[in-house]
């Protein structure tokens, strides 16, 4: 009897343990890092889970440091993941590149499907009309802001236009090769970063 009593009271101890320490290993697991092209390997996987990558950044948002984008430190990979800025994320700065940085976010995912090109290339074919208040000087207002911007400098906007459906041709021929009927943009909602140790 006292040897059952022995058992029962290990046996309580190593669950009370287990119990205890199961959460821990979970986030020690979720924490480990993994290179670019693990990560882009396997998307289903991953998309809408934290993760924690470890890449070089190749690129840093010059302008206000919002995002960067990653590759493999080796460099036995081209392949590149964008990484934006999230609420409680520090900014990058343009002396990270070349640098090996661990980032932890969330992963996320794109798709872009023929109807969703068809809907931006008709928004801008056929634009609609400014959705602004025109208290300041009636309907046909020559104070309007959206006026002005377009009036400033007509060839820069139909430039801007010509570059945005060239993309979109860009993105039909990449979408036909594509077996999925979709084409996949990932990217991480940055957490936090630090340079890889």
């Amino acid at each position: 009897m006292k040897q059952n009593h022995c058992l029962l009271r290990a046996t309580s101890a190593a669950l009370l343990s287990l119990l205890i320490l199961a959460p821990a290993l979970r986030a020690d697991d979720a924490a480990k890092p993994v290179t670019v092209s693990q990560l882009l390997s396997a998307i289903d996987t991953h998309v809408g889970k934290e993760v924690t990558v470890e890449g070089m950044a190749v690129w840093v948002c010059p302008h206000m440091g919002c995002k960067a984008q990653l590759t493999d430190a080796d460099g036995a990979s081209k392949q590149k993941l964008l990484v934006s800025q999230g609420a409680k994320m520090d900014k990058f700065t343009t002396e990270l590149q070349g640098d090996t940085l661990r980032v932890t976010g969330i992963f996320r995912e794109r798709r872009v499907t023929a109807a969703d090109l068809d809907a931006q290339e008709a928004a801008i074919k056929n634009p609609p009309p400014a959705a602004h208040d025109h208290a300041h000087g009636g309907a046909d207002c020559a104070n309007c802001p959206d006026k002005k911007a377009a009036a400033a400098d007509p060839e820069k906007a139909a430039k801007a236009r010509e570059n945005q459906l060239a993309q979109i041709a860009k993105q039909r021929e990449m979408l036909a090769k594509s077996s999925k009927g979709y084409l996949s943009f990932v990217s991480i909602e940055g957490e936090k970063w630090a340079r890889a140790e």
